[in-house]
């Protein structure tokens, strides 16, 4: 349930978004969090939809434990032909060069299985993060080719 809900079979990723967003404000009551969605559901290809929502679920597990961010805007949208999720806060923020330069990567953060899941899945994913300003975290994918209006396969995705 955690890694899959069945909500997204039933209602898909704008309505699983919406719960997860509102039980994650009943758990941690001192983050607020601004969704917005600008596209309709039948632009998310079904492939991408537990991808999606796992790197929202990760980047807000990594907000609530290392960020001491008040407010996350999260942000869903197609853009022509490229779909785009973008997860902001305003939370201390940290030094990510001296992240990519420890030995294994990205430890304790999961920020590499967000990476490791955007690009396996066909996307590009970027970090901007600095002390004392906060977190970007965006992922996005070419909706053409393989991608079209309504995806295919159902999200099995890693």
């Amino acid at each position: 349930m955690a890694l899959r809900p069945s909500i997204l079979d039933d209602l898909g990723i704008v309505a699983t978004l919406n719960w997860f967003c509102r039980e994650f404000e009943k758990v941690y009551s001192g983050i607020r969090i601004e969704k917005q969605v600008d596209l309709r559901e039948e632009e998310v290809p079904d492939s991408l939809k537990t991808v999606v929502y796992r790197i929202v679920q990760e980047a807000l597990n990594n907000i609530s434990k290392h960020s001491a961010a008040k407010n996350v805007k999260i942000h869903l949208s197609k853009e022509k032909s490229r779909l785009e999720l973008r997860i902001e806060d305003d939370g201390q923020g940290f030094d990510l060069s001296r992240i990519r330069s420890e030995k294994e990567g990205m430890p304790g953060f999961g920020l590499t299985s967000m990476k490791e899941r955007t690009e396996l899945s066909g996307g590009a994913f970027t970090i901007t993060s600095a002390m004392g300003k906060g977190t970007q975290i965006r992922a996005s994918w070419s909706c053409l080719g393989d991608f079209g209006p309504t995806g295919s396969g159902r999200g099995d995705s890693p």
